[in-house]
């Protein structure tokens, strides 16, 4: 079977290979793709991802390539994973927000909006051309951000094997079994809301509730991304966890403030760093110079990972993430991330290996108040027939009026970008939390839809 990365030369891309080459075995496939269109990038990232594959399995068929048709011909499996317009143009959106007194963070508000511009069209594409060539039945793993809006929108455009995926609630559950010291997977918790709108309740270890230990646990305030909240947030929102996201909006004034003193926003100390590691990686010849690129790729990375969060809250994290040496980094167990999720969920349809993991999908009456068809973030039960979200019900007011708020301007900016519709954008922009003015939201409008336009009028069919 083939499983193709889309997007698959960039800054992850080699943990990436490191988890989908470990398990190529379970999910039966023998040939993996990173498509990427920067030529760039394939001879950098690219490269580095197809030694460390030669290193973990010489027998599978690893391709890089910018051949987008050759890529997804008869491919079983498609992960997402693009950053349209590069690092460039997540600076220019940040710097665009900042400069109009507004959070430019990529994934919600304004940045979001301007990164869904650039996204929803270039994957509206891929899909597109990927529904001719692909192999029946393909399945589509959404890690692109805004992973909601951009999940919403290819289901409004009748991909209905497109799932969003997001790392972000698999990685807190392990913190809180970490706290709780209990195994990786072993704690059951629900998860509900939209992508970085989420919460978390009914906590339980072999079948004991452990939410209240875990809210009233001081070790949760600071050994988990529950460091960005208080005890009395998680009360006021029902007694339950907070995905990380949620800090932008419930502490909107302290994150803009931290971000606007800042000598670097994260996006711009993310395009500072990625632009340094590529002019180093410019210089060396690959693969003969392979443990120097792994080296100052390892280095980059962790300057990122330890950052995380950092400018927003003024505080880092706790564990401190160290670059691992090629043979440390070889034989240490998968972390998975975001890529371990589409794996597990692979297993479970293929070999009835019954679990369950948070995805994007359709609500299908899980959360009383939403449409069936409002794509939400949830915590579901896979099974050799699919996702299955987990029955929610009602959930308090004053988060139900949070999602639906956010579900509005998500349809709203699809609305604009697949139709050129500006009046969509305003409305949806005027009405987000993180905006909240219709004058502004013309202005950013006009910035982004100018900006941007090329993405808008792309022609859909390959």
């Amino acid at each position: 079977m083939k499983l193709c990365v889309i997007g698959g030369a960039g800054a992850r891309s080699a943990f990436l290979t490191k988890s989908l080459v470990k398990s190529t075995r379970d999910i039966r496939v023998d040939h993996i793709v990173l498509l990427d269109n920067d030529q760039q990038k394939l001879k950098t990232y690219g490269e580095i991802s197809r030694e460390l594959s030669r290193r973990l399995d010489p027998d599978l068929t690893f391709e890089v390539t910018s051949d987008a048709r050759a890529a997804l011909t008869g491919v079983d499996y498609i992960i997402t994973t693009i950053r349209a317009g590069g690092d460039a143009g997540r600076l220019f959106d940040e710097q665009t927000c900042l400069a109009h007194g507004v959070l430019g963070q990529e994934t919600t508000g304004a940045g979001g909006f301007a990164m869904a511009i650039r996204s929803v069209p270039t994957l509206v594409y891929y899909c597109t051309l990927a529904r001719e060539v692909a192999n029946p039945g393909h399945l589509i793993f959404n890690f692109t951000n805004p992973s909601g809006i951009i999940t919403q929108a290819l289901r409004s455009k009748g991909f209905d094997n497109v799932y969003g995926i997001c790392d972000a609630p698999s990685g807190f559950i392990k913190q809180l079994e970490e706290i709780l010291e209990i195994p990786y997977g072993t704690l059951d918790i629900e998860c509900y809301g939209l992508n970085h709108l989420s919460w978390f309740r009914n906590a339980k270890v072999n079948g004991r509730d452990v939410q209240r230990e875990l809210l009233d646990n001081p070790r949760t305030y600071e050994h988990s991304e529950m460091r960005l909240f208080t005890r009395e947030m998680a009360r006021i929102s029902g007694d339950c966890m907070l995905n990380e996201y949620l800090y932008f909006y419930y502490r909107r004034v302290k994150s803009l403030s931290m971000i606007q003193k800042a000598d670097h926003p994260r996006g711009e100390m993310i395009y500072l760093i990625n632009r340094e590691l590529e002019e180093q990686l410019a210089r060396l010849e690959l693969p003969r110079d392979f443990e120097q690129a792994f080296s100052l790729y390892m280095t980059a990375y962790g300057k990122r990972e330890n950052a995380y969060f950092s400018v927003e809250s003024g505080a880092c994290r706790e564990k401190v993430w160290n670059p691992p040496t090629v043979e440390e980094f070889l034989t240490a167990p998968d972390e998975g991330g975001y890529a371990a999720v589409a794996l597990r969920f692979i297993r479970a349809i293929t070999d009835g290996e019954n679990c369950r993991m948070v995805l994007s999908v359709p609500n299908n009456g899980a959360i009383d108040g939403l449409r069936d068809d409002d794509v939400v973030e949830i915590t579901c039960d896979i099974r050799s027939d699919g996702a299955h979200p987990v029955r929610i019900g009602a959930i308090d007011e004053f988060q139900l009026q949070q999602i639906k708020r956010l579900k509005y301007f998500e349809r709203c900016t699809i609305q604009a970008i697949l139709e050129d519709d500006r009046d969509a954008a305003v409305k949806g922009l005027a009405l987000h939390p993180l905006v909240n003015d219709f004058e502004l939201a013309e202005t950013l409008t006009d910035i982004f839809f100018d900006k941007y336009a090329e993405f808008i009028h792309m022609n859909e069919t390959p």
